[in-house]
Protein backbone atom coordinates (compact mmCIF):
# COMPACT_ATOMS: atom_id res chain seq x y z
CA UNK A 1 0.00 0.00 0.00
CA UNK A 2 1.37 3.47 -0.93
CA UNK A 3 1.48 6.37 0.92
CA UNK A 4 -1.18 8.14 -1.14
CA UNK A 5 -3.42 5.46 -0.34
CA UNK A 6 -2.42 5.00 3.70
CA UNK A 7 -3.61 9.04 3.72
CA UNK A 8 -6.45 8.90 1.74
CA UNK A 9 -7.93 5.82 4.00
CA UNK A 10 -6.35 8.25 7.56
CA UNK A 11 -8.65 11.27 5.98
CA UNK A 12 -11.68 9.15 5.49
CA UNK A 13 -11.86 7.70 8.86
CA UNK A 14 -10.66 10.94 10.70
CA UNK A 15 -13.41 12.89 8.99
CA UNK A 16 -13.75 16.70 10.17
CA UNK A 17 -11.14 19.39 10.32
CA UNK A 18 -8.78 16.62 11.16
CA UNK A 19 -9.49 14.74 7.94
CA UNK A 20 -9.71 17.78 5.58
CA UNK A 21 -5.64 18.40 7.22
CA UNK A 22 -5.03 14.57 6.00
CA UNK A 23 -6.65 15.09 2.41
CA UNK A 24 -3.91 18.52 2.20
CA UNK A 25 -0.91 16.20 3.32
CA UNK A 26 -1.69 13.94 0.25
CA UNK A 27 -0.37 16.35 -2.19
CA UNK A 28 2.99 16.96 0.06
CA UNK A 29 6.14 15.47 -1.47
CA UNK A 30 8.57 13.91 1.15
CA UNK A 31 12.42 14.65 -0.49
CA UNK A 32 13.32 11.50 -1.75
CA UNK A 33 10.05 9.44 -1.90
CA UNK A 34 9.43 8.21 -5.29
CA UNK A 35 11.89 10.39 -7.50
CA UNK A 36 14.97 7.68 -7.54
CA UNK A 37 15.35 4.61 -8.93
CA UNK A 38 16.19 1.21 -7.38
CA UNK A 39 19.82 1.40 -8.63
CA UNK A 40 20.34 5.39 -6.98
CA UNK A 41 19.16 3.54 -3.83
CA UNK A 42 21.86 0.69 -3.82
CA UNK A 43 24.67 3.05 -4.58
CA UNK A 44 23.33 5.50 -1.93
CA UNK A 45 23.05 2.80 0.44
CA UNK A 46 26.67 1.65 -0.53
CA UNK A 47 28.30 4.83 0.20
CA UNK A 48 26.44 5.49 3.53
CA UNK A 49 28.93 5.85 6.56
CA UNK A 50 28.01 3.00 9.41
CA UNK A 51 29.02 3.97 13.00
CA UNK A 52 29.12 2.72 16.75
CA UNK A 53 29.93 4.41 19.70
CA UNK A 54 32.58 2.74 21.26
CA UNK A 55 33.47 3.18 25.13
CA UNK A 56 37.44 3.49 24.61
CA UNK A 57 39.82 6.12 23.91
CA UNK A 58 39.69 7.35 19.79
CA UNK A 59 43.62 6.26 20.08
CA UNK A 60 43.11 2.95 20.75
CA UNK A 61 41.01 2.22 18.32
CA UNK A 62 43.29 4.16 15.32
CA UNK A 63 46.39 2.18 16.52
CA UNK A 64 45.03 -1.43 15.46
CA UNK A 65 41.75 -1.93 13.62
CA UNK A 66 39.83 -4.83 15.52
CA UNK A 67 39.96 -7.87 13.82
CA UNK A 68 36.49 -8.23 12.80
CA UNK A 69 36.93 -4.76 10.80
CA UNK A 70 40.50 -5.90 9.69
CA UNK A 71 38.99 -8.92 7.86
CA UNK A 72 37.86 -6.27 4.89
CA UNK A 73 40.90 -5.21 4.22
CA UNK A 74 41.33 -2.92 1.69
CA UNK A 75 37.53 -2.61 0.75
CA UNK A 76 36.41 -0.30 3.99
CA UNK A 77 37.23 3.49 4.90
CA UNK A 78 37.43 3.24 8.57
CA UNK A 79 37.07 6.97 10.58
CA UNK A 80 37.61 7.28 14.12
CA UNK A 81 36.58 10.23 15.59
CA UNK A 82 36.16 11.15 19.53
CA UNK A 83 32.10 10.51 20.19
CA UNK A 84 29.65 13.56 21.02
CA UNK A 85 29.47 14.28 24.70
CA UNK A 86 33.09 12.37 25.83
CA UNK A 87 31.46 8.90 25.51
CA UNK A 88 34.23 7.27 23.46
CA UNK A 89 35.40 7.07 20.21
CA UNK A 90 32.67 7.02 17.57
CA UNK A 91 34.04 4.35 15.21
CA UNK A 92 32.43 4.68 11.19
CA UNK A 93 33.29 2.51 7.86
CA UNK A 94 31.74 2.18 4.15
CA UNK A 95 32.89 0.52 1.53
CA UNK A 96 35.26 1.69 -1.31
CA UNK A 97 33.72 0.33 -4.40
CA UNK A 98 30.43 -2.11 -5.15
CA UNK A 99 29.05 -4.17 -2.46
CA UNK A 100 26.21 -6.40 -2.13
CA UNK A 101 23.33 -6.22 0.46
CA UNK A 102 24.92 -8.67 2.11
CA UNK A 103 28.14 -7.27 2.17
CA UNK A 104 26.47 -4.25 4.04
CA UNK A 105 25.21 -6.74 6.56
CA UNK A 106 28.28 -8.36 7.34
CA UNK A 107 29.62 -4.77 7.99
CA UNK A 108 26.84 -4.34 10.05
CA UNK A 109 28.36 -7.29 11.95
CA UNK A 110 31.37 -7.28 12.09
CA UNK A 111 30.76 -3.07 13.65
CA UNK A 112 28.89 -4.56 16.54
CA UNK A 113 31.55 -7.07 16.98
CA UNK A 114 33.96 -4.88 16.75
CA UNK A 115 32.68 -2.86 19.77
CA UNK A 116 31.94 -5.59 21.75
CA UNK A 117 35.53 -7.09 21.45
CA UNK A 118 36.70 -4.22 22.57
CA UNK A 119 34.41 -2.69 25.29
CA UNK A 120 34.14 -6.41 26.96
CA UNK A 121 37.11 -8.73 25.14
CA UNK A 122 34.39 -10.90 23.69
CA UNK A 123 31.51 -11.00 21.35
CA UNK A 124 28.81 -12.38 23.17
CA UNK A 125 26.76 -15.32 21.07
CA UNK A 126 22.92 -16.76 21.41
CA UNK A 127 23.75 -20.19 19.85
CA UNK A 128 24.41 -22.84 20.97
CA UNK A 129 21.67 -22.74 23.53
CA UNK A 130 22.46 -23.98 26.94
CA UNK A 131 19.51 -25.56 27.61
CA UNK A 132 19.66 -27.83 24.48
CA UNK A 133 17.64 -26.80 20.94
CA UNK A 134 13.94 -25.35 20.67
CA UNK A 135 11.54 -28.05 19.39
CA UNK A 136 10.91 -27.92 15.86
CA UNK A 137 7.31 -25.92 15.35
CA UNK A 138 7.05 -23.06 13.65
CA UNK A 139 7.61 -20.39 16.48
CA UNK A 140 11.23 -22.51 17.30
CA UNK A 141 12.17 -22.29 13.44
CA UNK A 142 10.87 -18.53 13.58
CA UNK A 143 12.99 -17.89 16.00
CA UNK A 144 16.09 -19.42 14.42
CA UNK A 145 16.13 -18.14 11.51
CA UNK A 146 15.88 -14.15 13.31
CA UNK A 147 18.87 -15.07 15.78
CA UNK A 148 20.90 -15.75 12.73
CA UNK A 149 19.76 -12.75 10.87
CA UNK A 150 20.27 -10.62 14.09
CA UNK A 151 23.82 -9.83 13.97
CA UNK A 152 23.03 -8.07 10.23
CA UNK A 153 20.16 -6.35 10.83
CA UNK A 154 20.93 -5.53 14.17
CA UNK A 155 16.90 -6.52 15.85
CA UNK A 156 15.79 -9.78 17.59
Amino acid sequence: MDLATIMSRAAGLAGGAGGEALKRLQHVRLPGVGQSSVTDDARTAARRWRAVTVLTEPARLQEALPAPLAAFGDRLEVRVTPAPGDRGAELAARFRGPVTEEDIGQLRAALREAKALVEVGEVLRVDPQPHGHRKPTPQGAAVEGMAAKAPEEGVL
